[in-house]
């Protein structure tokens, strides 16, 4: 088993190592469109007639997201025009290593699938039809399946966590001064016994100044004489006088 030094790998999904084996695969990608022919025995996505690496790359991105082993491409040690593909472990050993063309294949239905019965390649041999084959897409499909089953092994052989009971040591309560007070209510109500207090000698001397008003009045009330009509006042100066 061999593990891959390198500093720039992004741990999950798939990822391209160089941009040789960008433009490789961006190349294969445009013979593959501007070909006209049927492709057979290839992993193309769900939706898709032709195996473009710019589709399939995004769904492989979405499929391993949550995956940590990683699928690594990068350009062979054998050619420039083939590729290396790479699966590689959470912790970076390469588990599986092929080297593969992106560029299609092209044939007949002879070329693909050959038969030893007579009868068979004489009626295929009628048919002209031009078939195309994609070898790098089903190595694809083998390394997507080769983290999948690593990532299975992985939750498999995973140490179940233990849990540990501890009793937690005993806080103790802060000390805060006398004076402070840290319900708020009952802040409120020493509040009010405050305004209370400096107000007591006030209230006694607002109830002195009522009394005082109130005896003045009454002084006033029964000082007051009845006053006697002077028609009256003169009718009792002459039978008394």
């Amino acid at each position: 088993m061999q593990i891959q030094k390198n500093n720039n790998i992004h741990f999950g999904q798939v990822f391209v190592k160089s941009r040789n084996a960008e433009k490789l695969l961006r190349k294969a990608d445009k013979a593959i469109k501007a070909s006209t022919a049927t492709f057979l025995d290839t992993n193309i996505p769900e939706g898709h007639k032709k195996p473009l690496w710019s589709v399939l790359s995004n769904l492989i991105t979405k499929r391993q997201a949550s995956n940590p082993n990683h699928i690594l491409i990068d350009i062979s040690e054998k050619s420039n025009q083939m590729l290396c593909v790479k699966t590689l472990d959470n912790k970076g050993f390469v588990t599986t290593k092929i080297d593969v063309s992106p560029m299609p294949e092209y044939g007949t239905k002879n070329d693909f699938f050959p038969t030893k019965d007579l009868l068979k390649i004489h009626r295929q041999s009628m048919d002209t039809t031009q078939y195309g084959r994609s070898n790098f897409f089903n190595v694809i499909d083998n390394a997507e399946f080769e983290a999948d089953t690593l990532l299975e092994e992985q939750i498999r052989t995973r140490p179940e966590a233990k849990t540990h009971l501890r009793l937690l040591p005993k806080q103790t309560k802060e000390k805060h001064a006398p004076t402070t007070i840290l319900n708020p209510k009952r802040l409120e109500k020493a509040k009010l016994k405050i305004i209370e207090h400096v107000q007591k000698p006030f209230e006694d001397y607002k109830k002195l100044l009522y009394s005082a008003i109130e005896k003045e009045q009454n002084k006033l009330t029964t000082s007051e004489k009845t006053r006697i009509p002077r028609s009256m006042k003169k009718k009792m100066k002459k039978k008394y006088l």
